[in-house]
């Protein structure tokens, strides 16, 4: 077997997953945004949720969320409170409000970012991803990557077996180039 091969086979035998090993329990959760599956917040930051609202509450989010303009609230369910909407930076949808003020029956919401479920998934860590998210939404993921790069160290070693086979075929089938002296 030659020193290629033996680089080929140690390439498609090196395959590590996150099943290879030994998962706690307590690994928590991390809600990605519905529309492009960026991570928005874990439970390291949670705070709680508000089943009557469909919403989870967390003391704070990643850098993919965007914070609008302070507004007033319009709506009945909570007149006289102050928001900022919040936002994926990656594709605008809306992911929920952040209270800068709000009446005193609301102020369990108050400087926190109110995430409504319905726009988010939940991913327990260490579950199988791809049960989670269809592999054809999936987001790019560390472990995602380390397969990418493994699949093109595997396309290069084809490569350059198949580039030295190619020129040894040109070399026995092509004349000798002319030389000039």
């Amino acid at each position: 077997m030659g020193a290629s091969a033996r680089k080929m086979a140690a390439l498609f035998t090196r395959s590590l997953k996150l099943t290879d090993f030994q998962r706690r329990p307590d690994y928590g959760m991390v809600w990605l945004c519905h529309g492009c599956q960026l991570p928005v917040g874990d439970t390291k930051d949670w705070s709680g949720n508000h089943v009557a609202d469909n919403v989870v509450l967390l003391k704070a989010v990643s850098q993919f969320v965007q914070i609008g303009k302070r507004t007033p609230s319009s709506d009945s369910s909570d007149a006289g409170s102050l928001y900022q909407t919040l936002s994926c930076t990656n594709c605008c949808h809306v992911l929920g409000k952040f209270y800068c003020s709000t009446p005193a029956h609301l102020n369990y919401k108050m400087n926190l970012y109110n995430i409504d479920n319905s726009v988010v998934y939940r991913y327990t860590l260490g579950e199988d991803f791809q049960q989670v998210i269809p592999s054809s939404q999936a987001p790019v993921t560390l472990e995602i990557c380390q397969c990418y790069e493994e699949e093109i160290e595997k396309q290069k070693v084809l490569l350059e077996m198949s580039l030295d086979r190619l020129s040894k075929l040109e070399k026995e089938v092509l004349p000798p180039p002319e030389q000039d002296f």
